[in-house]
């Protein structure tokens, strides 16, 4: 007898819940087991957090149609909008969620008022928007995703009011660019009428099938939601072309900030994205800055965070990949990091290892430096005609036997001498010191001389001047010999490196009165390192 009293008053409570709702219950109990709940889980993934009415809190395998994420189940028996905005702190924001999925209106819909009344549209209208721009204004940065109140058996008579408060709700929605997710055409057939085979026999709550049913259209809103691999791939590949394309603004809009980082293939290119925009000014005056096209990407998510890799294909640097982490903003997708490096196949690694040489990459750096320098017009010693038909020097390949160690011996007191020029007009030098070197097998001599007019200068102080002539002078070298500049060496032991060999100015051009190589600097050897010279040579 006592059974049949308690299994009675149970389904009493049970109907009455069905019909009118639970609204502004005190959950304290509730929320502590959700909130201790949400402290075990590792969030070692991207989390959803489901926070809502019964809908999601009978919802027991709800993480098998959410695989990829961290599930989190914050829904309480019964509670309306006002519930949930009551408990926001600690419903919303002690679960942390990357993700915030909210489903209530269901109990709004057939809640009683104390006059008797059903509660308004409006005033189910005005308790969600309360809600939504509370989590606007305290995680502005939060994707939320809500469900519409579902269509059931037993609150069929309540249809109306269902269609009212849905309408309102996609409203809602749309001013706060959140996303609403109709769940009738889910859950009713081609006439519009409600499946009850996906119901309990309570005909209110949503059976395995019904759930499964609903996890999958979730899964699948979110996908096709702005966080999808389309979007994400638009907005790289615009970046990209943005480079291509010489768009400097596009291209640099499209960082996080300043302090944003660009990391690119060379050591000693690892900049803010500042002192980037600064170096690469002058490759965006031109009409191409650099170009890639992604070939393969692939996206990670955690909440706000975006992470990705991606390979490239580029027509001056081959096969690449980049990988790099975005932020979403209320300003859009920002990049905060970059990264991009060569693809080496295992198969030519050892042929490659010796061409990243730290000498050879200096030699090679110092090599274009001084194509930038001709090229550029700021600075070039070329006429404007010349500049247009100049194309960049050509240098011998980098060879390592040409960095040999010399001995040092300081000459003193050696007399001022007049050097000739190509001008006619002398300059005065005078011999600073001799170096003695082995170059394939031979024991040779170059002197480094002083110049009177640049000792006056301080910042060439420490400067010397090597001029010299080889077995290539005047067959693939500039005919009265090519240059290098030295610096004091502080012992009696120094490198001198040919493949720092530039020409004259006047290789080039006219104007300019350039030194002739003594004929006591001539060594009879080729020195096939450093600058060829230009044609016509």
């Amino acid at each position: 007898m006592r059974r049949s009293h308690v299994y009675f008053a149970t389904l009493l409570l049970l109907v009455s819940n069905i019909a009118f709702g639970q609204c502004g219950q005190n959950y304290d109990r509730d929320v502590r087991r959700i909130i201790k709940a949400a402290e075990k889980l590792p969030h070692e993934k991207s989390r959803i957090v489901f926070a809502g009415s019964s809908t999601f809190r009978l919802w027991d395998n709800m993480a098998e149609s959410f695989p990829e994420y961290e599930v989190f189940n914050a829904g309480i028996g019964g509670s309306c909008f006002n519930d949930l905005y009551r408990y926001k702190e600690q419903l919303i924001s002690a679960t942390y969620p990357d993700i915030l999925i909210i489903y209530e209106g269901d109990n709004d819909i057939v809640q009683v008022e104390e006059d008797g009344h059903q509660r308004a549209v409006s005033d189910i209208h005005s308790d969600a928007w309360q809600l939504m721009n509370w989590i606007q204004h305290t995680h502005p940065e939060l994707p939320v995703f809500l469900l519409s109140p579902k269509p059931s058996p037993s609150r069929w008579e309540h249809l109306a009011r269902y269609k009212a408060v849905n309408n309102r709700l996609e409203e809602l929605t749309n001013v706060y660019n959140y996303y609403f997710m109709d769940c009738w055409p889910w859950l009713t057939d081609n006439n519009g009428q409600v499946d009850p085979a996906l119901f309990k026999f309570d005909k209110l709550h949503l059976n395995d099938e019904g759930n499964n049913r609903i996890g999958h259209y979730i899964a699948e809103e979110i996908r096709n939601a702005h966080l999808e691999d389309n979007a994400l791939d638009e907005f790289l590949d615009n970046w990209h072309l943005a480079a291509a394309t010489a768009d400097s603004a596009g291209y640099f809009r499209a960082f996080y900030n300043d302090e944003s980082i660009f990391q690119g293939t060379d050591g000693g290119e690892y900049w803010t994205a500042a002192e980037f925009r600064a170096w690469a000014a002058p490759y965006f005056r031109r009409e191409s800055a650099w170009t890639f096209k992604a070939s393969e990407r692939h996206w990670y998510r955690k909440g706000n965070t975006l992470w990705f890799n991606e390979r490239l294909d580029s027509p001056h640097m081959g096969k690449c990949r980049g990988v790099g982490v975005v932020r979403a903003t209320k300003e859009g997708l920002k990049i905060d990091h970059y990264s991009l490096s060569f693809e080496v196949p295992n198969e030519v690694v050892g042929d490659l290892v010796p061409l990243a040489t730290p000498e050879r990459i200096e030699v090679l750096k110092y090599q274009q430096e001084l194509d930038d320098f001709y090229t550029d017009s700021t600075t070039s010693p070329l006429t404007r005609e010349e500049l247009a038909a100049f194309h960049g020097h050509e240098f011998f390949r980098y060879n390592p036997e040409m960095a040999v160690e010399a001995q040092v011996q300081v000459l003193e007191n050696e007399p001022w001498f007049s050097m000739a020029t190509s001008s006619g007009v002398s300059r005065e030098y005078r011999r600073h010191a001799k170096a003695t070197f082995e170059l394939r097998g031979q024991t040779l001599e170059l002197f480094l001389y002083q110049s009177k007019r640049l000792m006056a200068m301080e910042e060439y102080r420490d400067h010397l001047f090597l001029p010299f002539m080889d077995k290539t002078t005047g067959v693939s070298t500039y005919g009265t010999g090519r240059f290098m500049d030295i610096t004091k060496p502080e012992g009696t032991t120094m490198l001198l490196d040919f493949n720092y060999a530039y020409n004259p100015y006047c290789a080039y051009t006219d104007g300019y009165s350039c030194p002739i190589t003594p004929k006591e600097n001539y060594i009879d050897v080729e020195v096939n390192a450093g600058i060829k010279g230009p044609e016509g040579h």
